[in-house]
C-alpha cells in the first residue's frame, strides 16, 4: 500500500497535510473553518459512505456543486474511495450536463439544493450535506485501512474535466494523480506557496485553476482555501479583507472591477502579496494600472490548459513587467515548442502551434480515441491548438487560437458549439460566431446572422431562446444581421472579417436590442 507520506495520489496529499498541519485552517467558508486534520477526517467519512453506496475504484462520481467546503470534502472523499471525480460545469444548460453524465458513465451526481434542479436524473442524486456530515468516527489518521484511494496507481485517473469542443460536444480531459501531484509541486516551487498562505477560491472548482492549482495545490503545502460560491466584486473585496488573503488567483476582469469600485482602498489589503492571472490575454494598460495601485503585490501571469493539467508557463514580478507580451517561460520539467507544418521549429521567433511536453500532459480524452490521437501526438507532445512563438530566452507569447476559441472572463467558448445552437433558430438561415474585444471580460460573443426571408430577430429574443440550450456565458452579447457571410475560395467563412471594426460600428449604431453587456 502507498502511504500518505509517499503522497503518490491526491488522497495521499490530503493525509500528508493532515499529519503535518493538523490544526491549521484548510477549508474556510463564511463561519465554517475546517483544519487539515478535520478535512481529512470528513473526507475519510465520505469515502466510506461512497463505498457503502456501491462506489468502487475506477467508478466515476460527478460533482455538481457551488464552490465551498462541501465541494472540497466530497472531492477528497471521491479520491480516497479510489473513484474518479467528474467535475460538472454547473453553468452548463441541462442538456449539456446530461451529455457529461452520459459520456462519463457517472454512477451518481453529488448535488445540493441549488444544483439538483439543473442536473438531469440520468444517474442517482446524492445530497452533499448528507455525504459530508460528521461521521462520529475516530479522528486518528495512521494507516486508514480500507481506503482504496491510497492504493491507486499514480497513472490512474483522478479527474475528468470537460472542455468545450469544436464539434459542439465537450471532451473529457483525463487528469492523472501524477499530473496533479506534479502541478502541486509547481505551486510550491514556482509560486512560492507555503502553509502561511490563504487563497480565495473564486474561480469555479470545475475549472483546473480552482480544483487543481488551488484546492489540491495549496492544500498540499498546508495553505488555507477560502471559498466563495460565486463571483461578486463587493463580496470578493470583503473576503480579501476579512480573511487577509495573501494569494489571489483569477482573471483580470475580477481585479478590474475591484479597482473600479470608488470605495476601494489598496491600504485595505496589506496581507495580499501575490495576484496571479491566467485564462485570457492580459492588456498592458491593466498591468500598469494594477502595478501602480497595488505596488506591494507581486503580479504573476500563467498560461496553461486543462489538457496540460493547469500551469505550463509562468512569469512573475519584474520578469513579467519587462516582457508584458509574454506568459513566461515553461515551469521546470515542462517543455514548450513551436511547431510549423507539424514539425518543431528549430529557430526562435517562429510562429506556429504551441506544443507542450512533460508531466503536465494528461492521459487524453475520455472515450475519444480519435480526438486523443489528434491532440496527443508522438513523443509525448500535446498539440495545444494555440498559435504563438518563443524568443531566444524561452519566453512564450500566445498570439491567437487556432480553433476560434473565445475567452470571456476566463471561460472558454467555442464558436462552432454556439453556432450549432443558434443555427436552429427558426428565423436564422445562416450564422457565424466570433469573439470581439471587451474592456472588462476580455472578449464577448458576437453572432453574425443571415435571416430567412421576411424574418426579423432581436438580440433579447435570441438570447432567451438559446438560454435553455447554452450556458449563460456562451450566449451572444451582440447580434449583427447581414445579407451574406463572407467566404474564401474554399467556401469557409472568413471570421476575421466578421470581427472587423466596421461591423463593430454597425453594431454600436444598431437599436438597443442589438447589443447586450453581460
Amino acid at each position: 500500500m502507498n502511504t500518505a507520506g509517499e503522497a503518490s495520489t491526491v488522497g495521499g496529499l490530503l493525509l500528508r497535510s493532515a499529519r503535518r498541519w493538523p490544526d491549521s485552517p484548510a477549508l474556510v467558508e463564511e463561519q465554517t473553518v475546517l483544519t487539515h486534520g478535520q478535512a481529512a477526517a470528513r473526507a475519510r467519512t465520505v469515502a466510506r459512505r461512497l463505498a457503502a453506496r456501491g462506489v468502487r475504484p475506477g467508478d466515476r462520481v460527478a460533482l455538481a456543486l457551488p464552490n465551498g467546503w462541501r465541494y472540497a470534502v466530497a472531492y477528497y472523499g471521491v479520491q480516497l474511495a479510489g473513484a474518479t471525480a467528474v467535475l460538472v460545469n454547473t453553468r452548463f444548460a441541462p442538456p449539456e450536463i446530461e451529455y457529461v453524465l452520459a459520456d462519463s458513465g457517472a454512477c451518481a451526481a453529488v448535488v445540493d439544493a441549488e444544483t439538483t434542479a439543473r442536473v438531469p436524473q440520468r444517474c442517482p442524486h446524492w445530497d452533499a450535506g448528507e455525504l459530508t456530515a460528521p461521521g462520529g468516527e475516530p479522528g486518528d489518521l495512521p494507516g486508514l485501512p480500507g481506503l482504496p484511494g491510497l492504493d491507486a496507481a499514480s497513472t490512474g485517473i483522478a479527474n475528468i474535466l470537460y472542455t468545450s469542443g469544436t464539434t459542439g460536444r465537450p471532451k473529457g480531459a483525463m487528469q492523472t494523480h501524477a499530473n496533479l501531484l506534479f502541478n502541486a509541486g509547481t505551486v510550491g516551487s514556482v509560486l512560492g506557496v507555503t502553509a502561511a498562505d490563504r487563497t480565495l477560491v473564486v474561480a469555479p472548482m470545475f475549472h483546473a485553476t480552482g480544483i487543481v492549482s488551488q484546492l489540491v495545490g495549496f492544500g498540499a503545502h498546508g495553505a488555507a482555501c477560502v471559498f466563495q460560491p460565486r463571483f461578486r466584486p463587493a463580496d470578493m473585496l470583503a473576503a480579501l479583507i476579512e480573511h487577509r488573503i495573501t494569494f489571489f488567483a483569477g482573471v483580470t476582469a475580477m481585479i478590474q472591477l475591484m479597482l473600479a469600485d470608488p470605495s476601494f482602498d489598496p491600504a485595505d489589503l496589506p496581507a495580499l502579496r501575490t495576484a496571479c492571472f491566467g485564462g485570457a490575454p492580459v492588456p498592458e494598460a491593466f498591468l500598469d494600472e494594477t502595478a501602480r495601485r497595488l505596488p506591494h503585490v507581486t503580479l504573476v501571469n500563467v498560461w496553461g490548459l486543462t489538457e496540460a493539467t493547469s500551469i505550463v508557463t509562468c512569469a512573475a514580478g519584474p520578469q513579467w513587467r519587462k516582457r508584458p507580451w509574454s506568459v513566461g517561460r515553461p515551469v521546470p520539467g515542462v517543455e514548450v515548442a513551436v511547431a510549423v507544418g507539424g514539425e518543431i521549429a528549430g529557430a526562435p521567433d517562429a510562429v506556429g502551434e504551441l506544443w507542450v511536453r512533460g508531466p503536465v500532459v494528461t492521459a487524453g480524452y475520455w472515450n475519444r480515441p480519435d480526438a486523443t490521437a489528434d491532440a496527443f501526438g508522438a513523443d509525448g507532445w500535446l498539440r495545444t491548438g494555440d498559435v504563438g512563438r518563443t524568443d531566444a530566452g524561452g519566453y512564450v507569447q500566445v498570439l491567437d487560437r487556432m480553433k476560434d476559441m473565445i475567452i470571456r472572463g476566463g471561460e472558454n467558448i467555442y464558436s462552432l458549439e454556439v453556432e450549432g445552437v443558434l443555427a436552429r433558430h427558426p428565423a436564422i438561415a445562416e450564422v457565424a460566431v466570433v469573439g470581439v474585444p471587451d474592456p472588462v471580460m476580455g472578449e464577448r460573443v458576437r453572432a453574425v446572422a443571415v435571416l430567412g426571408a421576411g424574418q426579423s430577430l432581436a438580440l433579447g429574443a435570441l438570447r432567451e431562446w438559446a438560454s435553455t440550450q447554452l450556458a449563460d456565458y456562451k450566449l451572444p452579447a451582440e447580434l449583427v444581421t447581414v445579407g451574406g457571410l463572407p467566404r474564401n475560395a474554399s467556401g469557409k467563412v472568413m471570421k476575421k472579417q466578421l470581427a472587423a471594426q466596421e461591423l463593430a460600428a454597425r453594431a454600436a449604431a444598431a437599436p438597443p436590442s442589438a447589443t447586450a453587456r453581460t
